[in-house]
């Protein structure tokens, strides 16, 4: 987004007319956000640049930071060191508006759910792709038909995602 007003804009407008799904989750999100970052509609309205710091997880978490922040604000995030230990934290800054920050935030919130989803979803793929799972013999009882629905989706989405990976195979070294 290019500033502040279109960016309060465009949330307004999913808050006013999106699905019902949506309406809410946004307005909830935008209110939530405001109010714990202390911001008011006029805030955003304000182009002061501040030191933003977020927090992340593990690796997977700060991907997903570093690419929305580069895709927000064009710019690259940058680390902190701890004081005493000398120690990298788990944590990203950036100089952004406070507009920028929301929508970081939310974006954050957001993609870091679906990456998980994802992931869980790659994650089986690999696995059968390499022949990772036990063979049925060693597992009964297993059913597909006692799967959910969505389980089933997620197998086949997982099934699709392994065709069009590479199998890896262990091979013994010889002497």
């Amino acid at each position: 987004m290019e500033n502040r007003e279109e960016l309060l804009k465009k949330i307004k407008i999913l808050a006013e007319r999106g699905a019902d799904g949506e309406r809410e989750s946004a307005q909830q999100m935008l209110e939530r956000l405001m109010k714990k970052y202390d911001i008011s509609e006029e805030d955003l309205e304000v182009e002061i640049l501040n030191t933003e710091w977020f927090r992340y997880h593990d690796e997977i978490e700060l991907r997903v930071l570093n690419q929305i922040i580069y895709m927000i604000t064009g710019k690259g995030s940058y680390g902190c060191v701890g004081t005493y230990t000398g120690r990298s934290r788990k944590q990203r800054g950036i100089d952004c508006t406070k507009a920028e920050r929301l929508e970081i935030e939310a974006n954050y919130e957001f993609f870091k759910r679906a990456i998980r989803e994802e992931f869980d979803i790659f994650f089986t793929a690999f696995c059968s792709k390499n022949y990772l799972y036990p063979k049925e013999d060693k597992v009964p009882g297993k059913n597909l038909e006692a799967l959910t629905k969505e389980e089933r989706k997620k197998l086949f989405k997982a099934g699709l995602m392994a065709e069009g990976m590479e199998r890896h195979t262990l091979k013994k070294m010889l002497e």
